[in-house]
């Protein structure tokens, strides 16, 4: 399921993903085609290595929505070296490098293309991303919401920024990003044992980037951090009226089964466009997710007048508390 040919009318969005973030991939596409049923798309999903189940969903992706899905297999890519034919970036992961190799396939088939993160929702029309002038930049951006405090981290290891994007939604000019090396470069700066970056390819790219972008406002890449938003005690949505991408940021996500906030109904209602209508939410935690989600449970059980529910979660919370610290 790849193509050579190019589409230029056609808005090009590109994944980079593993089996797991699969189907939160297909929500995103959902909600997508939903917001926007006039728009000529073209999706590209790349990934190292899929299940015979996994790529059925994704081939139902096309048939389901009627708009082309390219599947680009990592691993079977002619003439494209993996990152750990260098020895010195034996270390980078396939999911890390995979967005770097984005530009590199689809030069000669689409001249911009519109790289998004699986944990992302589409709420509004995104028609108007094509009249963003970037014809003298390498991509269009958005300003990452902990912006200063990673421009410090950055700062003290000998790299000056005069800003700094989060690299969740990227629209990128693919002949400017090949003329700039701009792949191999981020790779060089992966690769550099006295940077030690914290936040992988994000933070390669901001410094390899830094003063060949775009920044654009913050409705394409609204940053929403669930935790935050459960220590509060707050389950709405709130979000501007005028946000086109919902970017779940941090580790808690609105797939999560126990998730109590109002984003997984809104993950529902675009799961069941899909062909991962019938998939069960994840169930899983890790033990930071139980630490927060019983802090939140016994202070809303308090709030409501369930004290013995409240006492429960109250001591689950104390528990994780004690073996996390």
């Amino acid at each position: 399921m790849t193509t050579s040919i190019k589409r230029a009318d056609a808005l090009h969005i590109a994944f980079g993903v593993d089996e797991r973030y699969l189907h939160p991939m297909g929500v995103t596409i959902a909600s997508i085609v939903k917001n926007n049923p006039r728009l000529d798309l073209v999706f590209h999903v790349f990934i190292s290595k899929i299940s015979s189940a996994g790529r059925a969903r994704v081939e139902q992706l096309e048939k389901c929505f009627g708009w082309p899905v390219h599947l680009h297999l990592v691993d079977e890519l002619v003439g494209v070296k993996d990152p750990g034919v260098n020895k010195s970036q034996a270390y980078i992961s396939k999911a890390t490098y995979i967005r770097l190799l984005i530009p590199e396939v689809l030069q000669g088939t689409a001249d911009r293309v519109l790289y998004l993160d699986a944990d992302i929702l589409c709420a509004g029309d995104i028609a108007n991303i094509v009249d963003l002038d970037i014809e003298d930049k390498i991509a269009a951006v958005v300003r990452d919401s902990a912006s200063e405090s990673m421009r410090e981290e950055l700062g003290r290891k000998g790299q000056a920024l005069g800003d700094y994007f989060n690299a969740g939604v990227l629209y990128i000019n693919i002949p400017l990003w090949m003329a700039g090396r701009v792949s191999g470069r981020a790779l060089e700066k992966l690769a550099d044992p006295s940077l030690n970056l914290r936040y992988s390819d994000q933070d390669a790219l901001n410094i390899v980037l830094d003063g060949g972008v775009r920044f654009v406002d913050e409705t394409w890449n609204h940053q929403y951090g669930l935790t935050g938003k459960l220590k509060k005690g707050r389950v709405g949505m709130d979000v501007p009226p005028d946000t086109k991408f919902i970017h779940f940021i941090g580790p808690m996500k609105p797939w999560r089964s126990w998730n109590p906030h109002h984003s997984k109904q809104l993950f529902l209602t675009y799961q069941a466009l899909s062909p991962w209508a019938d998939e069960p939410l994840d169930d899983s935690f890790t033990p930071r997710e139980i630490y927060v989600y019983s802090r939140f449970m016994y202070r809303l059980m308090f709030q409501q007048g369930h004290w013995l529910r409240g006492l429960l979660w109250y001591g689950r919370f104390l528990q994780k508390k004690y073996l996390m610290g």
